[in-house]
């Protein structure tokens, strides 16, 4: 169970519990489905309300008409439901069965006076009433003053949410290209997303290599994940001004839960899933959770399978009434073989072979596989005075064995597949120390957050080649007639290592009861270093200052308008003559937009506008000599400067009973402004509009046991500039589908068909026409689940 009882809320005093429970408030709550009516109950009156949506699903209440006091109105409430409610030390509410003192426990939610907590697992909604990845100030998505999506778990089970690309698919402004199978890089705004978060913690993905090294195939571990668009420099230092994506850690919970969950889909692909969750001691002090996750699948692509295994332990203690310690780790196995690296190719006019998506331009030996260790752990200490201590760790360990083939046109349609192999080790370590709490000012009463931060990244890959690399003709190719590769015996070494320290504060002042302002900065430390056989460089940025601010005016009950700026600043990976580092991209981010809450938070709508400058671009030198760390690509200068403007819609939550709905669209035009391309699009492979749907129904009636929903993709058309001729993609849409049924208390089963229509596109496109890249998408898949909650 989770959720705030009134009495944290700053600023409500609350009479003692027996008193407040035989005060009478007036009710006005129309007969109908009994969980709508104890969601209005625990907001109106104030109260905390825990009890399992399932247990109640099929339930009326005759309503409440007139003045009651809490235990007399609930007890109303629940007439002839088989239920009542029991009063707990805290004031609250625990339904249980009448005649009983055991507790409805399974799969538990909270209603309360503030309706939606931040923790999304087990509320069946599809929005959240807290985040604070934007400034680690908890706030409801009114009150924050940038774009903000939140996947939940609910979302996530509806939708068969696995790994991290399903939720780029699914977020709003979110969208993908891959360079392999498993190597996907994010893009929002029309920027690279160059950081993850784990539980507001940030993770560099940057490199080139990163995504071989870092699993991100499974989400089974996770409440939520939530994805702040624009730049987020005041949490992660230097970075894009795309978005930041954090997932959330699903934590031990008070009540004893145990889930699990048994999948099959097309291409043999099976998982099992437990969670098991809850106190291990008798005064519930010390709790713990455990996920084991397997799975194993074929693929579409020729020859291609994967095995991943994942175990995640937490555990919580309180060391006091007002310490808590967190301890975590997961442990994750993802192997992959017959791994695509290189994708197809267009012929060399930019037109697309009539290929098979089964094609697989590697051979059997082919493989990726990975091995992630994740500490973590937080220690929080509350103070009488409201504020809270936090001091949090996050520590990846991650090795990887790569063997795969890049194709390489040498005339016509016959390509030599370049092999390369690869031993990666990724080694990040994360600390953050930070308080928050309010303070008075001038008679009114405001919120303040102090932190600081640091963080390590290592990444050290030694890559060999073949010295046998075949020579295929694409249009007539087996796959396993592919010979072994005889690698060379001496590899070239290759190392990166980031740094970052900052302090940051962010305070949100209460100018009147309706506007408030947020002001924030961070001063940061950058230190960036790149070694190579071809080069050994080095930048260094100490003490930057990275400034943020946010306006929010309540325009009336239901409404809120926001603006919000920031400045940008990241280093970049680029090289110029003498293959040194390019100077870091600075830049500014502004956005404006209106935002609404609806039936106390179940439904929020956004529109926002933005745009952003950035300078400092790399742009590529006509004729130079060649760059990088492989010592084969161009060298750039920093003349460009890109500016992209844009809007977004969105609207997620629930705005009938039984009913989860999630709209975004978006739409974003980055161009070159500056340099050697002004007037241009800036990265065309990604699509300028983007519109994403999802939407669960509960059936009325005798069919209530069945929910039925689906989700749509439609995306504009993308293109890649190739020497002398353009590789284009037209938009596209994607159907999915599923529906659910509801056998018993404990057990309920799902279908998902995604692709319904089976729309033949390509996820990526290639940036040469004698180069790979390019993807096919998923073609027509189902996958069939079966869950149990005790």
């Amino acid at each position: 169970m989770f959720g705030l009882t009134m009495a944290s809320v700053p600023g409500v005093v609350l009479m003692p519990a027996a008193a407040h429970a035989q005060s009478r408030i007036a009710y006005h709550i129309g007969a109908g489905p009994l969980g709508s009516a104890l969601t209005q109950f625990g907001v109106q009156a104030g109260v905390t309300i825990s009890f399992d949506p399932r247990q109640i699903h099929a339930l009326t209440t005759p309503g409440l008409d007139g003045a009651y006091g809490v235990d007399e109105g609930l007890a109303l409430l629940l007439s002839n439901s088989g239920l009542r409610a029991q009063r707990q030390a805290n004031g609250g509410y625990l339904l249980v069965q009448d005649g009983s003192s055991d507790a409805v426990v399974l799969g538990a939610t909270t209603v309360n006076g503030q309706g939606l907590g931040a923790t999304t697992e087990g509320t069946g909604s599809y929005t959240t009433g807290s985040t604070n990845t934007a400034t680690k100030l908890a706030l409801s998505l009114r009150e924050t003053p940038q774009s903000v999506t939140v996947i939940t778990r609910k979302r996530m089970d509806d939708q068969n949410i696995q790994s991290l690309d399903d939720i780029a698919r699914t977020a709003t402004g979110i969208t993908l290209t891959k360079i392999g199978t498993d190597r996907s890089t994010y893009y929002s705004r029309g920027f690279e997303i160059s950081d993850l978060q784990y539980d507001g913690i940030p993770t560099n993905i940057s490199e080139n290599y990163s995504m071989d090294v870092m699993s991100t195939s499974n989400m089974a571990i996770y409440d939520r994940v939530e994805v702040v668009r624009g730049a987020n420099g005041l949490m992660q230092g230097t970075g894009n001004p795309s978005a930041a994506i954090n997932l959330v850690r699903k934590r031990p919970t008070q009540d004893f839960r145990l889930g699990a969950e048994l999948g099959a889909g097309s291409w043999d692909n099976y998982r099992g899933q437990v969670d098991v969750s809850g106190p291990l001691t008798p005064t519930g002090n010390v709790r713990g959770r455990a996920v084991a996750y397997y799975n194993n699948a074929n693929s579409y692509r020729d020859g291609s399978e994967r095995d991943n295994q994942l175990l995640y332990l937490v555990g919580e203690a309180d060391l006091n009434d007002s310490t808590v310690l967190t301890v975590g780790a997961t442990l994750q196995k993802d192997n992959q073989n017959g791994y695509d690296w290189g994708g197809l190719n267009t012929r060399r006019d930019g037109s697309f072979y009539p290929l098979s998506r089964s094609t697989n331009l590697n051979g059997k030996w082919a493989h990726l596989d990975r091995n992630n260790y994740t500490l973590f752990s937080d220690l929080t200490h509350t103070f009488d005075n409201e504020w809270k201590l936090t001091l949090a760790m996050n520590a990846i360990w991650s090795n990887a064995d790569f063997l795969s083939a890049y194709p390489n046109r040498v005339a016509g349609d016959n390509y030599r597949m370049t092999v390369s192999q690869a031993d990666y080790e990724d080694t990040q370590f994360a600390l953050d120390l930070y308080a928050t709490g309010p303070f008075e000012l001038f008679g009114r009463k405001h919120q303040l957050m102090l932190g600081a931060n640091t963080r390590k990244d290592e990444f050290d890959a030694v890559i060999k080649s073949a010295t046998n690399n075949p020579t295929i003709d694409i249009t007539d190719f087996d796959y396993s007639a592919l010979p072994s590769p005889i690698l060379n015996a001496i590899g070239a070494d290759y190392n990166y290592t980031r740094k970052e320290r900052g302090l940051y504060g962010a305070s949100r002042f209460s100018l009147t009861d309706d506007l408030s302002l947020i002001v924030g900065t961070r001063v940061s430390w950058s230190d960036y270093k790149v070694a190579s056989p071809y080069t050994n460089d080095q930048y260094r940025e100490n003490g930057r200052l990275v400034p943020y601010a946010g306006l929010v005016l309540d325009l009336d009950k239901h409404h809120t308008w926001y603006a919000s700026y920031t400045e940008i600043y990241k280093t970049q990976s680029y090289y110029g003559v003498g293959n040194t580092l390019l100077d870091p991209i600075e830049g500014e981010n502004y956005e404006t937009g209106i935002k609404g809450e609806y039936f106390d938070g179940r439904l929020n709508t956004s529109l926002a506008i933005f745009q952003t400058s950035l300078e400092n671009m790399p742009e590529a030198l006509p004729v130079s000599p060649t760059c990088g760390v492989t010592g084969t690509s161009k060298c750039y200068e920093t003349g460009a400067k890109v500016r992209n403007r844009g809007f977004e819609l969105e609207v997620s939550g629930e705005p009938l009973e039984n009913w989860n709905v999630s709209a975004g669209y978006t739409y974003s035009d980055p161009e070159y402004v500056a340099g050697a391309s002004k007037g241009s699009d800036y990265y065309r492979k990604i699509p300028r509009r983007l519109l994403k749907v999802a939407t669960d129904y509960r059936l009325p009636g005798v069919l209530d046991q069945w929910r039925v929903g689906g989700d749509v993709y439609a995306q504009s058309r993308t293109a890649a500039d190739v020497t002398g001729y353009d590789i284009k993609q037209g938009g596209y849409t994607l159907l999915n589908l599923h529906a659910h049924y509801q056998i018993n208390q404990q057990f309920s089963v799902q279908y998902n068909l995604n692709n319904v229509l089976d729309k033949v596109y390509y996820q990526s496109l290639p940036t040469s026409n004698n180069f790979g890249g390019l993807y096919y998408g998923d073609p027509r898949n189902f996958a069939v689940t079966l869950r149990y909650q005790y």
